[in-house]
């Protein structure tokens, strides 16, 4: 159980990360090198994490490519003035569809990377991308305050 928790708050730091951590900790912290010290990352982890990106990266683009034709695609949809209400269940139907393919394509990568860890590694990148995401947040408010 334990480790189904760990996995979760890995999958919850990658997706808030993706939005407001500062740049060492956001796409490949396995290259980083105060990660790769802080976790004790050998380096065929490092080979088999870069191998589990690379192999996700061309079918998330494909996806991600999918997802926006999709969501322009509802977006037309929904400025037809001629269009009714199937095709737009319709065309929704179809981006979330899209949407769920990259999730879990994406939700898969990190639980193979996930794997490639030990529990104490998962915990302490846990900790680690806690506290970009809190000092990326301190940062920003500053930003905004400065700028006021």
């Amino acid at each position: 159980m334990n480790t189904l928790k760990l996995f979760i708050c890995l999958v919850l730091s990658v997706i808030v990360l993706g939005v407001a951590a500062p740049a060492s900790a956001q796409g490949r912290w396995w290259q980083n090198e105060r990660y790769k010290k802080e976790l004790a990352l050998a380096a065929d982890q490092v080979t088999r994490i870069e191998g589990i990106y690379q192999t996700a990266q061309p079918v998330l683009k494909a996806q991600k490519d999918a997802f926006d034709r999709r969501e322009e695609k509802l977006s037309k949809v929904i400025a037809d003035p001629k269009s009714d209400e199937a095709a737009v269940v319709q065309a929704t139907d179809r981006l979330e569809l899209a949407r769920n393919e990259m999730n879990r394509s994406r939700t898969l990568m990190l639980f193979r990377i996930r794997r490639v860890l030990n529990d104490e590694q998962l915990a302490k990148l846990n900790a680690m991308h806690s506290h970009d995401r809190r000092e990326g947040e301190r940062r920003e408010r500053e930003r905004k305050k400065q700028n006021q």
